[in-house]
């Protein structure tokens, strides 16, 4: 079992992957489509270098997240971890296939393109049963405790408009949905950090105003 100062830092991961996330999309992104480096690294590169390591240190907040109200979240939270988990650990072999054994041995990104979606895919809805077990178990305080379920509604709406947008517009408007989706998901994970890091600041505050 986690300790409460471990739980506590796993939140300030998030927070760092969450913003490590942003700048590799950025900086993916500037590399106009692969044809030229940035800072000596192209898309490829930015996308192993801070997009993996950032995917690792938000399934650490995560999974702090999960730890410090595994007790009380009941079954339904504990199945959405554990969707949440699988949609990340599916999105980071997808994003290795994706750009080193696929393009690398196949010259194509399509197969490890396709694994990465479908572990996005499974983000919104282990999000939702993870904030229903969470507001069930009314571990975290204030707004906090409406974090991951809000995370859910947020994603899956995203995912659907972006679906019909691409369907009424055509592949045209993928680059600034994809650009709005991941980044959205970066933000996603630094508020679902923060909300574990600042917990225990606002429960130690309750603690001394009543003394």
């Amino acid at each position: 079992m986690l300790s409460s100062k471990l739980i506590r830092w796993s939140g300030f991961l998030a927070v760092l992957g969450g913003a490590i996330w942003t700048a590799s999309w950025i900086l993916a992104n500037s590399t106009a489509d692969g044809t030229r480096d940035v800072f000596g690294l192209s898309e490829r590169g930015w996308r192993t270098v801070l997009l993996n390591p950032a995917m690792l240190l938000c399934m650490a907040g995560l999974v702090g997240f999960h730890a410090k109200q595994a007790g009380r979240s009941g079954s339904i939270g504990k199945s959405g971890f554990a969707i949440c988990v699988l949609g990340l650990g599916t999105m980071l072999p997808g994003n290795i296939i994706e750009f080193w054994v696929s393009e690398l041995f196949y010259g194509t990104q399509q197969p490890g393109w396709a694994v990465f979606w479908w572990g996005l895919l499974l983000l919104p809805i282990g999000l939702l049963l993870l904030g229903i077990g969470t507001l069930k178990a009314r571990v975290f305080s204030g707004w906090r405790r409406a974090v991951p379920f809000g995370f859910g509604v947020t994603l899956a709406l995203l995912i659907l408009s972006g679906v019909a947008l691409m369907l009424l517009s055509g592949s045209g408007s993928q680059g600034g949905f994809l650009r709005v989706l991941f980044l959205s998901i970066a933000a996603g994970w630094a508020v679902l950090g923060y909300a574990l890091w600042s917990d225990k600041d606002e429960a130690s505050r309750s603690v001394q105003g009543a003394g």
